[in-house]
């Protein structure tokens, strides 16, 4: 999100010129539907996809609101302090997160009943800012599970995961081992889309978690790929990063005395960002290629 200081999209103005003069043609700016047109096209160059305040008040250096332009973005905008080390997902903020809070699914029977009480859950505000859950795709019966961290733009918008150029990517690096996308089944830990693509909070991951685990137990595959992260520190409950996780076996108990392989790798998004890094995830899928050639021996 772009703070109110970056907001206005106005010539610089000369050294010599006094205040008053800067302020009153900053005022005239505002004023010309032009200005505040290109203002608009340059928030949405740089990703702006929601409004912080219903007028634009805070833009005009007159206004008796002159404090620090984070106090203008809403506190739930905001992307969370990194968690200090040896703190995994289920401690700290997640410890705040009360069990009445939680989805009871433990009674869900189906993937239908379990997306159906997904969506009546009301204990997240995510689902207040998104337009509709991005419950999972593929095929339910998969003996592999994909596990990403949260909806996108593209996502939030067709209700589906990895749909967008992250899930391109995906795609391509599902196709070079010889496991088409329908082949597989894939989910996010969280179902609804943070505002602005925000970084989910360990709370709100907390919260997501009893369907998550039901939704692994009701597919029942023989392997879990956690996809980034945020994903595999929520499955695996741990403080320690990807380029640590990643490339070895790790182990989810699903109930029942049902210990599943989970394999942590990058996400496709950081890929985009670190091309430099897919060698690493080129290794892990790898891994899970002949992981899943064991199962079908």
């Amino acid at each position: 999100m772009v703070s109110s200081e970056n907001n206005t999209f106005s010539p610089s103005q000369p050294n010599s010129s006094p205040e008053t003069d800067q302020n009153m043609h900053i005022h005239d700016q505002m004023d010309d539907p032009r200005h505040l047109l290109e203002a608009l096209r340059w928030q949405v160059d740089m990703g702006v996809d929601e409004a912080i305040m219903d007028t634009t008040d805070h833009l005009n250096p007159s206004s008796s609101d002159t404090s620090a332009d984070t106090s203008t973005v809403k506190p739930s905008d905001k992307t969370p302090a990194s968690q200090p080390a040896n703190q995994s997902p289920n401690t700290t903020e997640a410890q705040s997160v009360s069990h009445s809070t939680l989805p009871d699914v433990s009674t869900c029977q189906t993937l239908e009943e379990l997306r159906h009480a997904a969506e009546k859950y009301d204990g997240s505000d995510l689902k207040r800012t998104a337009t509709q859950i991005v419950f999972a795709d593929g095929n339910p019966a998969s003996d592999i599970m994909f596990i990403g961290e949260a909806p996108g733009a593209d996502e939030d918008r067709q209700g589906k995961p990895f749909v967008g150029v992250s899930g391109q990517l995906l795609n391509r690096m599902l196709s070079s081992i010889h496991m088409p996308r329908e082949e597989i089944y894939i989910t996010n830990t969280i179902l609804w889309r943070p505002p602005g693509n925000r970084t989910p909070t360990t709370q709100e991951t907390a919260q997501f978690m009893p369907i998550l685990r039901r939704h692994i137990q009701l597919i029942a595959p023989k392997m879990l790929v956690c996809l980034g992260g945020a994903a595999a520190k929520a499955v695996l409950a741990t403080d320690q990063g990807i380029l640590k996780l990643r490339g070895q076996w790790h182990e989810y108990d699903a109930g029942d005395g049902h210990i599943l392989p989970v394999m942590p790798t990058l996400h496709p998004a950081y890929l985009l960002r670190s091309p430099q890094q897919k060698a690493l995830a080129w290794k892990d899928f790898q891994y899970i290629a002949k992981k899943m050639q064991e199962f079908r021996a």
